[in-house]
């Protein structure tokens, strides 16, 4: 007798589901026919993102009116008579005679180095502001002429006359209208810490002739004020008029405080002039 493997019993299941889970289910099994859509189609095309906050004006090509404008972008910086700037498709060189205006906030190590010209540290402050005026010297931008002519008064708190010197000659050539103030007072400065103190007052006492009667003051004519103030203070002391030298640096520190580095050594003679018992007239 042949025996045979008997058959199971089926047992017919029906399963309900509903219309979304049954297309799922359908898929599962016929794989093949699944279609594969792109992720990219689910999300819209992004846009470069923007390299930098930097604003430029450019004059108007040849023949034309239209100044050119660049919104956004990235200053990176000035090779020699180029402005290096980044935009969305790469960097770019300009011409700096071409540009008329330029809108940058300062770089970081900027106001790095301010603060540690505050706290005394001119030798860490050094680097910093250096690395700034070399990057943007001659970028029209307020900070970085300041730039460029802190770094000759670091030079100067730090005994290095002859490279506070070719500093402020920098300054000259680099900015000859804007700064040209700025670098007479720091060669003024320069005079007086080598004892040429009649070259050094006649830059500074036609700077603060009416200097306390204005009403309103520029952070620049501060920073000027200041300067010619601290001269006139050591120029006070080593004629033996004290007083007059602590009436001066108050002056400096306490009313045209804006270039900082002054105002520190400024600092340091009225503490030293306290000592003595110095006062104001």
């Amino acid at each position: 007798m042949n025996s045979f493997p008997l058959r199971p019993k089926t047992m017919a299941i029906t399963l309900r589901f509903p219309l979304p889970a049954l297309q799922l289910l359908s898929a599962f099994i016929l794989g093949s026919c699944v279609i594969s859509v792109p992720r990219a189609a689910f999300s819209q095309a992004q846009a470069p993102a923007a390299p930098g906050n930097d604003y430029v004006i450019l004059k108007p090509p040849t023949g034309t009116t239209q100044s050119q404008q660049l919104f956004n972008v990235l200053i990176v910086g000035v090779n020699g008579t180029k402005v290096v700037i980044r935009n969305t498709q790469g960097e770019i060189s300009y011409a700096l005679g071409n540009i008329t205006e330029v809108r940058k906030s300062p770089p970081a190590e900027f106001t790095q180095g301010q603060r540690l010209i505050e706290s005394g540290e001119m030798d860490k402050a050094l680097p910093l502001i250096k690395s700034v005026a070399d990057r943007f010297k001659g970028l029209p931008t307020t900070w970085a002429s300041e730039a460029n002519a802190m770094l000759g008064n670091i030079y100067i708190s730090l005994g290095q006359l002859a490279e506070a010197e070719a500093a402020f000659s920098e300054l000259e050539k680099t900015y000859p209208t804007s700064a040209s103030s700025a670098s007479r007072i720091g060669k003024a400065r320069l005079a007086v810490e080598r004892g040429k103190f009649d070259e050094a007052r006649s830059v500074a006492e036609p700077l603060v002739a009416d200097a306390l009667t204005k009403k309103t003051v520029t952070r620049a004519e501060s920073q000027l004020f200041g300067q010619a103030y601290f001269v006139l203070g050591k120029i006070a002391e080593s004629e033996g008029k004290n007083p007059e030298a602590m009436e001066h640096y108050c002056r400096t520190v306490a009313i045209f405080y804006q270039e900082r580095a002054v105002v520190k050594e400024a600092q340091k003679r009225i503490d030293e002039l306290r000592q003595k018992r110095i006062t104001t007239p």
